[in-house]
């Protein structure tokens, strides 16, 4: 819906690009409003936005008076984009669905496997052909609804994973309700622990890391879960190289699933916004993994990360970390986060893989 700038509200999601005067992107679609974004927008004489009709905590948003007639007069044509707003609405919709089933679980009521099923099962079905909107879920990230956001995301990226990987749709679903319910054992950690914003002592990080056990505790005697989700879901933080926790186990006595969610489980981790630092780029989180996790995860898991990041080719429009647009003109092979890129402003060129200061934000 296009609304006046006046009308914009924090949490509403921008449905269309905001171009200055001189056509460069002051905020680009999917952007979510915070009150320094909108003030920023004023500040540029921005008189009318477009945004969805549902916020970032899954709520509509819908102005008093307004009718959806309206967007039938001003865009005729049917946009590209229609599957991932839904996507979108799904998983808000699907983050507070999660959020209510956690905060029953601390409050000791057990797990019902069907409403779970019910939370993210829908949401999987989505995932195929849908891979942008996959690795763009860490834009909705909040932080005082981390443990939500993250949950939610970890089974879809698992369940994406599982998809490239060549798995039938009953595993992927599988896979997913090990990604959704990895964390679901800290329902059982110190509340004033998972919400602390400042470095946690010894004693609590070691209560944090019994959370694989505390959720492995809670779904063992659930007879409908596979054993192969409630392994994954008890090794999800275990390494191929011995060096995870719980129980320090290697490769040969991992569950396929839980290597699958560790993967998932780490990235999403990385890029999401959290109380120490701002969100990463899932770029640089992928070199990351690949260079400091190197031997921790299967190498065949991490293709497929990354060729899910990283598809783009020559012509593709990104946003570099420094805050400028440019465009891919040559893929290496070798590098794939790091292409070489023309800045769409002064036509330069530079090589990013010489340019270790440079990463890609985003691809727009």
């Amino acid at each position: 819906m296009k609304i006046h700038i006046s009308q914009l509200e924090e949490g509403c999601i921008l449905s269309k690009p905001i171009l200055s005067a001189t056509n460069q992107p002051l905020a680009y679609k999917n952007t979510i409003i915070t009150k320094h974004i909108k003030e920023a927008l004023i500040a540029f004489l921005v008189k009318e936005v477009e945004v969805e009709n549902i916020l970032d905590n899954g709520r509509e948003f819908k102005l008093a008076g307004y009718s959806n007639e309206q967007d039938e007069t001003e865009d005729t044509v049917v946009e590209d984009s229609t599957l991932i707003k839904s996507f979108y609405h799904q998983y808000l919709e699907a983050v507070q669905a999660y959020k209510q089933l956690f905060i029953s679980w601390q409050s000791g009521v057990q797990i019902d496997i069907n409403k779970v099923r019910q939370a993210i099962l829908p949401l999987v079905s989505e995932i195929e052909g849908n891979d942008e909107g996959v690795f763009k879920l860490y834009h909705y990230c909040k932080q005082e609804d981390y443990m939500y956001h993250h949950s939610v995301s970890v089974a879809l990226v698992s369940a994406f994973l599982a998809q490239k990987l060549g798995y039938q749709k009953g595993e992927i679903n599988q896979i997913a309700l090990t990604g959704l319910l990895c964390d679901c054992g800290m329902s059982k950690v110190n509340p004033a622990i998972l919400t602390k914003k400042v470095t946690l002592t010894e004693i609590e990080y070691k209560d944090i890391k019994q959370h694989p056990v505390h959720s492995y505790n809670l779904l063992k005697n659930i007879m409908s879960i596979k054993d192969g989700v409630k392994l994954g879901v008890l090794q999800h933080h275990e390494r191929i190289d011995g060096s995870g926790y719980p129980l320090s186990v290697k490769a040969e006595k991992l569950h396929p699933y839980s290597k699958i969610v560790a993967l998932a489980d780490i990235y999403q981790a990385m890029v999401a916004v959290r109380p120490y630092r701002s969100k990463q780029s899932p770029f640089k989180v992928l070199e990351q993994i690949m260079e400091d996790e190197f031997g921790k995860f299967d190498l065949k898991i991490i293709n497929e990360l990354k060729k899910g990041i990283t598809r783009f080719s020559t012509g593709t429009k990104v946003k570099l970390s420094d805050g400028l647009d440019a465009e891919i003109i040559f893929m290496d092979d070798n590098n794939p986060t790091r292409p070489m890129v023309k800045y769409l402003y002064s036509q330069e060129i530079i090589s990013l893989k010489d340019r270790r200061e440079l990463f890609i934000e985003e691809i727009i």
